[in-house]
């Protein structure tokens, strides 16, 4: 009978020991799995928004799956370096976030500017209001319309320092409408301007 209560001990430990090693496996692998899925959401801030701080970037990603509020909070750091990129003449900043459609009329802008001698001054206060108005998916293709209303001070001035347009002191509130695109199964991160829209009959 000894034997037999012996037999049983072993058998019950061996039980433990098993579940305790599944818990352990199931534990790190998680925590293993975390850490792969952190560091991958650096490298994409990096690549996509460079100039965002990263502490708050990472929460603007979400690699699997489409979230409209995080959506909205990279959508918003988008347009500013857009915005401020274009009046820099920034072409590699443009490059990176539009589509080739939206980055050659970007261009064609800033190559009129620049063989008329006219200089862009601007500054982006900030962005009042953010919303998404429409999302439009097509298996893994995603295309979001997104209103924003920002304010700028926005002057361009001529070789003479004539002013063109705009004012250097007059605050300006911009509605712009702008489309994102993405295809959430490709490996690029980034989702690209596709499409631009001034509202200037919208109110604020």
């Amino acid at each position: 009978m000894n034997d037999n209560f012996g037999y049983i001990d072993i058998v019950l430990l061996a039980i433990v020991a098993g579940i305790i090693i599944l818990r352990l496996r199931n534990v790190l692998g998680k925590g293993a799995e975390d850490s792969a899925v952190r560091a991958k959401k650096t490298i994409v801030v990096d690549a996509q928004f460079e100039d965002v701080n990263p502490s708050k970037a990472e929460e603007n990603i979400n690699l699997k799956e489409f979230k409209e509020e995080t959506f909205l909070k990279g959508a918003q750091a988008a347009y500013e370096m857009i915005v401020n990129a274009f009046a820099a003449a920034d072409k590699k900043t443009l490059k990176d976030l539009t589509s080739p459609e939206v980055y050659k009329s970007f261009v064609d802008v800033l190559d009129e500017r620049k063989n008329k001698k006219y200089v862009n001054q601007f500054t982006f206060i900030g962005i009042k209001k953010a919303k998404i108005e429409n999302v439009d998916k097509k298996d893994s293709f995603y295309t979001v319309k997104t209103r924003f209303v920002s304010e700028i001070i926005s002057c361009v001035k001529d070789a003479n320092n004539n002013i063109i347009e705009g004012s250097p002191e007059e605050i300006q509130t911009v509605n712009d409408v702008w489309s994102f695109s993405r295809d959430l199964n490709s490996d690029d991160p980034t989702w690209h301007l596709t499409e631009i829209a001034q509202d200037v009959h919208a109110k604020e």
